[in-house]
């Protein structure tokens, strides 16, 4: 029995110095894990969330990121500038057309108005040449010497005639013996006579032209043809002045209207 506990306490101190150690080991261990896991930083598990895109360039906040939507954005903004530029593009052809159209426009008003741009001051003069034939008319059938009066006075008549002729295009035209034309003359009487065709036997006043341009019709008797139609021939003549007249009158009007185009 002494033996067996013996033994047996033998054993007992045999095993507490392991015990001890391994106590030891264990508590070292530990403290360790405890150190090693301080020094890593505890990360947080969080929901998915999108990328950051933040950080990368040109990225704006609500920014497409898909290519597919990139795509779409990119056809969008082309067709838009194709507008734009087509739109451009048709401003600039009319803004070019009316620059065209405006030159030859002020090109023609220009020629017509050195023409024709004096009419007015011309047809006031012209009662001065008539007070210039009723003077010299009154001066010849006087009985007093008024030679040199008259003379004078168709000097100042040639003078003047000359000078509306030669600087400003004022011609003046004998109507006297010539063929009726309702375009260059004004039938203030008629009567019949011994002629093939209306024939104008009298001037009552010249008539006058600007250039190519009847601008006062001389007024004359015409003498028409003595025979069977000759009641006819009158009315005639006055619907083919009124003709010309209707004619004389658009031509004014149509040429006016281009001017306003």
């Amino acid at each position: 029995m002494s033996k067996h506990k013996h033994e047996h306490g033998q054993s007992s101190n045999t095993m507490k110095p392991e015990q001890t150690m391994s106590a030891e080991s264990l508590s070292s261990l530990q403290n360790q894990q405890a150190e090693g896991q301080a020094g890593v930083p505890e990360v947080e598990p969080q929901p998915d969330a999108e990328p950051d895109m933040a950080g990368q360039p040109g990225a704006q906040p609500g920014a497409v990121t898909t290519p597919e939507a990139q795509l779409a954005a990119a056809k969008a903004e082309i067709e838009l500038l194709k507008a734009q530029l087509a739109e451009l593009n048709d401003k600039y052809l009319r803004a070019l057309a009316e620059q065209v159209n405006f030159r030859k426009r002020m090109t023609k008003e220009k020629e017509e108005y050195q023409q024709y741009a004096l009419s007015t001051l011309l047809s006031d003069l012209i009662p001065v040449l008539d007070d210039f034939d009723r003077s010299l008319e009154a001066a010849t059938q006087s009985q007093n010497d008024m030679s040199k009066v008259i003379e004078g006075i168709r000097l100042v008549q040639k003078r003047l005639l000359d000078t509306l002729a030669n600087k400003y295009g004022l011609a003046r035209y004998d109507a006297e013996g010539s063929v009726f034309d309702p375009h260059m003359h004004e039938a203030m009487f008629s009567d019949q006579g011994a002629v093939t065709e209306p024939t104008v036997t009298q001037e009552f006043m010249p008539g006058y032209k600007l250039h190519d341009r009847v601008i006062r019709a001389a007024k004359v008797k015409v003498t028409v043809p003595a025979n069977n139609g000759a009641e006819k021939a009158p009315a005639q003549m006055e619907k083919a002045q009124g003709q010309a007249q209707d004619e004389s009158s658009t031509a004014n009007s149509s040429s006016s209207g281009q001017n306003d185009v």
